[in-house]
């Protein structure tokens, strides 16, 4: 009923807008089939993730988590249940490949999907949309995606999301260094949520958003001051600002709270979780 009911709502808002340009009719005839379609697709995406969560979670995906990923690790029991969920959830739903669509290991897909699910870990019932292809290189690549350059991650406007498979395996290994290509990129994607990505995710409450521009304003003069925990690269603009925000957030929360307390606070209302405890 849930499912109908947002359908219905988005059915709704849509004939409205057609109504008021073209006219009542075809506004409730274009609002009804608005509904109908997304009604369906968001009932079949529910049914198949009720199926999915009654199967027992692979054995190796555990393992990778284990290895791979602290930040599992650090979760109890339940919520580790739901973050297996999740990250089989993305799984399934997402297109993850390498070049030309060539199989990749279940490793790397279980890395990528770690990596979007503690970015939004904490706004609980949060969808990533599958209008995007995932692509996975075996290591660096260049602006033309050829073998050799010095790009770890990319997230195109409302294209693919690449990545760089020896630098999505290092932002795991090296968990407290304050780097994290999936982290970054993901955020990214968040930020793209609403069209275009200028550091201000569509999720981000109304009352952040203020202080958050004032903070992130702040903190790039500290960059250039070499006054901030922050690399370089969040000077290059607000999209990358809030980026590399998110990396330190999760992989050194202490060490932000306690050096940039404004910074940590926003981000952890933005993202619903407190990582510093």
């Amino acid at each position: 009923m849930r499912t109908w009911g947002i359908a219905a709502a988005i059915g709704a808002l849509v004939g409205l807008l057609l109504g008021l340009r073209f006219g009542l009719g075809a506004g409730l005839a274009i609002g009804l089939s608005a509904t109908l379609a997304l009604g369906w697709g968001l009932g079949r995406r529910a049914r198949r993730r009720r199926a999915l969560a009654k199967e027992p979670f692979p054995g190796e995906w555990r393992a990778v988590l284990a290895e791979a990923v602290g930040y599992y690790g650090d979760l109890d029991e339940t919520d580790k249940a739901r973050f297996e969920r999740e990250v089989r959830f993305f799984v399934d739903e997402q297109v993850i490949t390498g070049p030309r669509g060539a199989e990749v290991a279940d490793e790397l897909k279980v890395l990528v999907a770690a990596s979007a699910v503690v970015v939004a870990f904490g706004r609980h019932g949060y969808r990533y949309p599958r209008s995007r292809d995932i692509v996975i290189y075996e290591r660096s690549f260049d602006e033309d995606y050829q073998a050799g350059g010095n790009i770890l991650g990319m997230v195109h406007g409302q294209g693919p999301i690449l990545f760089s498979a020896a630098s999505l395996r290092q932002g795991f290994r090296g968990e407290n260094d304050g780097s994290n290509v999936g982290y970054h990129e993901f955020a990214h994607v968040l930020d793209f949520d609403q069209g275009r990505a200028d550091g201000v995710p569509g999720f981000m409450p109304w009352a952040t958003v203020g202080p958050w521009l004032k903070v992130m304003h702040e903190e790039t003069a500290k960059i250039g001051k070499r006054r901030s925990i922050l690399r370089k690269y969040a000077a290059k603009n607000e999209a990358e600002f809030f980026a590399v925000a998110t990396e330190l957030f999760f992989e050194q929360p202490e060490r932000m709270k306690a050096k940039h307390p404004d910074l940590y606070e926003l981000l952890r209302a933005t993202y619903g979780q407190d990582p510093a405890g």
